[in-house]
């Protein structure tokens, strides 16, 4: 997959082209690519994906939600998903005032080829949105391109989208993300040093500093996967602020099952959440504190056997 951040960098080519901020790359997205993919095939276009390096919503109402997925780990996704090319723009206010007709004649047909344009059912580009999908098939006759609409994936009778993915990790309910998505979600980060609490306990962590823009779940327990460069484990991880020892910033700590060495600081790891065990909590004494990570540790082991993990 061919990644370019500068529109006047890309070759010229016929392409069929999607447009979004694919935030988290869940299900729906992925079958846009699929269509993309499927159509281009068939003409031999290129299948171009065309995502923006920072949210819409920073320029247009800040703040922007939380990210569900970082550029870094979008690209990855979207590497999974066989799209031939990716270009990445930084969304402006300049941008923001592009008529439709002006963004599909300047970016979509003049410098990027476009001959196909496939959307999902409610998309829209353009100032004030008003690149509905009736008035991109009129521009397509007009400018030589054709739209397709995808079908809409649904999940529990209502469409997957990034908003119900983000209200859903929000309340610890990372089963029902993780339906959503298609896939864990992921924490991406590198290993950074702990106040060294955790082994002190008989429970010793990798910290894991994720970048401030990205969404974190409910804080509590949960069953997951650590994977580094050197290897996957089981895990039982903690996100929060540490009330016991009156911390206020959130913290991303993984206690490694059936794992006895050293993850090196400064290694970039993910942390894949598989479900959620418990909300975060206070304790008075540090033995009841001990005996809890006891019970959670029991639990993820149970639920990571229970999944097949």
């Amino acid at each position: 997959m061919q990644v370019y951040t500068d529109l006047s960098a890309v070759p010229t080519a016929e392409r069929g082209i999607s447009i979004g901020v694919f935030d988290g790359v869940h299900r729906g997205h992925r079958e846009l690519v699929r269509v993309l993919r499927e159509a281009t095939e068939r003409r031999r276009w290129r299948a171009l994906v065309l995502t923006f390096a920072n949210h819409p919503q920073e320029v247009l109402n800040p703040p922007p939600p939380p990210l569900l997925t970082t550029i870094e780990e979008r690209l990855e996704l979207l590497r999974e998903t066989g799209a031939d090319e990716v270009l990445v723009l930084p969304f402006t206010r300049d941008l923001s005032q592009f008529s439709a007709e002006r963004f599909c004649r300047e970016v979509l047909v003049d410098a990027l080829g476009c001959r196909l344009l496939v959307v999902g059912h409610d998309f829209a580009l353009g100032r004030q949105r008003e690149g509905t999908v009736p008035r991109l098939q009129e521009l397509g006759l007009m400018l030589g391109f054709e739209v397709t609409v995808a079908p809409t994936v649904l999940e529990g009778g209502e469409p997957v989208s990034s908003s119900r993915i983000r209200q859903s990790l929000l309340v610890g309910a990372v089963a029902a993300a993780n339906a959503l998505l298609g896939a864990p979600y992921r924490l991406r980060g590198v290993v950074v040093p702990g106040a060294g609490r955790g082994k002190r306990l008989g429970f010793p962590t990798v910290n894991l500093r994720v970048p401030a823009n990205k969404l974190l779940p409910r804080h509590g327990i949960y069953a997951a996967r650590f994977v580094a460069p050197m290897g996957t484990w089981g895990a039982a991880v903690y996100i929060g602020t540490r009330p016991t020892f009156g911390e206020t910033q959130p913290v991303v700590e993984a206690h490694l099952l059936d794992f006895d060495g050293v993850i090196p600081l400064g290694t970039d790891a993910t942390v894949q959440l598989l479900s959620f065990v418990r909300p975060d909590q206070y304790f008075e004494r540090t033995e009841d504190l001990i005996a809890q990570m006891q019970a959670d540790v029991a639990a993820v082991r149970e639920r990571l056997s229970r999944d097949g993990y």
